[in-house]
Parts: structure tokens; C-alpha cells; sequence
């Protein structure tokens, strides 16, 4: 398969802000922190989503594919964060799967929108419709992320456009230098708009009112906030360069750096804690290593092929446990229908006797 680096960048770059974004959070609040989070939350999730929806497909397997590659991932973390939960805290949820574990609904939301999606593509205006969607399921107040419903259904605009993005690239390709400029300054302008709000409002995931927000003020910062997604994906599109680069590597290893690094930032901190080096976070300065050491680190180990190797075959082995191969399928069938004839011979055969 010829890959596309573009998008192997695009998407490096994407995963590099998720893990800086969580870092970031571990810390104590600093203003400073909270303008780059907020800046970064704009674009790193819908350019992920973005992405997932360019490389989807509609084809007769694309039920099974999303279930091999996408939910039995989901599956295999999920499980390993809640066995993490119970060994360090000795807890376990109630809502263990209902509610994904920390970072995990993307799978969940992924898996959704894959399976969905042939029948998405056949209704009309499915883009506005999803739009309207993302909106309104604000005004319903639900447990927070139960089955990443509001995510998924938020996001899910996000992941149309990605799809039918192969079809329009022409119509929005830009000047580079152009798209740059015009990217940083919607970026500094919205973050400045929205920093002194709670980032709850980027992260779709809560309803307006708890976010104490009023409906029609909570429509229309998430109306903002989704479009500025959309937009921001189609100028780092066309500001991403076509060559290698050091984002490469992280592109193609990205769900291995994705499910993984959600561990070191939940549990170094605790690690810190009990060393008794915590102070580093009460810190300005030393919160600042933390993020960019940490960041980095955790960047260059997961990155490695061999972490992603590790990763493919687990979720090979776990597919091989659960679904069927076609052989498997064609194979069984044939001893069912002849035990359904078997059955139905004695059932005639008794039949036949009581009559007599």
C-alpha cells in the first residue's frame, strides 16, 4: 500500500498535541497553560477525526473491518484500564464499559461512525443534518459521556467532511503561506475568545447546562468550535508539507502512542507523588520540564515500531480469538443445516409412530 505522507504528517502532528494537551492537564492551572490547551483543543481531535474520516471506506466488509480494527481495540484497552484502575486503586466502575475509560471514546466514537456510515451516505444533506444533531443533543442533560454519545454525535460532522474530503480537495486547495497566516489568527482569535470560558465547551462531551450555559449560548460557542475544527483541518492541509519529516514516524505509530500514553500521564504524576518530588508541580517553571521532558519522552518510546508491533499483535490475537474467518463461517454452516435435518427427520420419524 503507498501511503500518503501528507496525511501520516497531519496525523503525527495530531498526536503529538493529544499527548501535550494531556500533560498540560496533569499540571496545576496557570494561564499560560490554559491558552495553549485551549488553543490545542480546537484542532488536534477534529484533525484525528478528520483523518479517520478520509481514509473510510464503504464496501460490503466495512461492518467486520470497523469491528477487527477498531472495537476490539477498544475492547482490549478498555479492559486493561479498568484491571489498571482495580490494581492501583482496588475500585471497580459500575459503568465499566458504558462509560470508556480515560481518552478511549475516540475508538468507541470511531467504531460508531464507521459502521454508520454507509447508511449516513445514502440520506440527503447528512452533513447539516449531523450538524443540527451536534447541537441539539446539548439541551439534553445525560450522564456525561455514557457511550460517548455527545462526542460521537458532535464529532460526527467532523468525520463526514474528512470522508467526502477526497472529492473536494481541489475546490479547497490554498496557497500554503496564505493558509498559515489565516490559521493563526482564527486560532488566536477564538482562543482568546474562549479561554476565559471552561475548555468543557471544546472537549463536546457535556451538555449546556453543566456548563452553565444558557441553550442558545452554548449553540453557538459549539457551532464555533465545530467549524473552526472543519477549518482548521482544511488549512493544515494545505500547510502540511508532502516530505518526511520527524512527524512521519509518529503518524504511522499513532495508535500504539494514542492507547499507551494515556498511562503515563494518569499514573507519573502518582509516581512523582510517592518519590516525593511533587513539588514540581506547585512550580511554574519546573511544571514546564515536566510537560516537555515528559511530552517528549513518552513521544520517542511509544513512536518506536516495535511498541506498534506489540500493539498489532495483540489485537490480531484477540480478533483471532473472537471472529470467525470466512473458512470458519462456510465450515460450520454445513454441520448446522445437517443437524436442523437431522432433527426435523426424528421429529417426522416420531410423528409418524404416534400415528400409527
Amino acid at each position: 500500500m503507498i501511503r500518503d505522507i501528507k496525511f501520516d504528517n497531519l496525523r503525527g502532528l495530531a498526536i503529538i498535541l493529544v499527548v501535550l494537551g494531556h500533560f498540560i492537564a496533569s499540571c496545576f492551572n496557570y494561564f499560560t497553560f490554559d491558552l495553549i490547551r485551549t488553543a490545542i483543543f480546537f484542532f488536534h481531535m477534529p484533525l484525528f477525526i478528520f483523518i479517520s474520516g478520509y481514509f473510510s471506506k464503504i464496501a460490503a466488509d466495512t461492518n467486520i473491518k470497523a469491528l477487527k480494527n477498531v472495537f476490539i481495540p477498544f475492547l482490549i484497552f478498555n479492559t486493561l484500564w479498568i484491571l489498571s484502575i482495580f490494581l492501583i486503586y482496588g475500585d471497580l466502575s459500575k459503568t465499566m464499559y458504558i462509560i470508556p475509560g480515560y481518552g478511549l471514546w475516540y475508538l468507541l466514537s470511531l467504531f460508531f461512525w464507521r459502521t454508520f456510515l454507509p447508511a449516513a451516505d445514502r440520506i440527503k444533506y447528512i452533513f447539516w443534518i449531523s450538524i443540527l444533531l451536534a447541537l441539539f443533543i446539548g439541551t439534553i442533560d445525560f450522564t456525561e459521556n455514557l457511550l460517548a454519545i455527545s462526542r460521537t454525535l458532535c464529532f460526527f460532522p467532523v468525520f463526514l467532511f474528512g470522508y467526502y474530503f477526497k472529492d473536494l480537495k481541489e475546490k479547497f486547495t490554498f496557497n500554503k503561506y496564505v493558509s498559515a497566516g489565516v490559521f493563526v489568527t482564527l486560532l488566536a482569535a477564538v482562543t482568546l475568545l474562549f479561554v476565559p470560558k471552561t475548555i468543557e465547551i471544546l472537549m463536546l462531551r457535556a451538555s449546556y447546562v453543566n456548563m452553565h450555559l444558557g441553550n442558545m449560548e452554548g449553540i453557538i460557542l459549539r457551532l464555533i468550535a465545530i467549524f473552526v475544527g472543519i477549518i482548521s483541518c482544511i488549512l493544515l492541509f494545505n500547510i502540511m508539507t508532502s516530505k518526511e519529516t520527524f512527524l512521519t514516524k509518529m503518524g504511522r505509530n499513532s495508535l500504539a502512542i494514542y492507547v499507551l500514553h494515556l498511562y503515563f500521564v494518569s499514573y507519573l504524576p502518582l509516581v512523582i507523588g510517592y518519590l516525593g518530588f511533587d513539588f514540581i508541580f506547585k512550580s511554574y517553571i519546573f511544571s514546564i520540564l515536566y510537560i516537555a521532558l515528559g511530552t517528549t519522552f513518552v513521544l520517542y518510546i511509544l513512536s518506536r515500531d516495535v511498541v506498534t508491533n506489540g500493539v498489532n499483535t495483540l489485537n490480531k490475537m484477540v480478533v483471532k480469538i473472537l471472529i470467525k474467518d470466512d473458512s470458519q463461517n462456510k465450515n460450520e454452516l454445513i454441520p448446522s443445516f445437517n443437524n436442523i435435518r437431522g432433527y426435523l427427520t426424528k421429529i417426522l420419524n416420531l410423528n409418524s409412530i404416534y400415528k400409527r
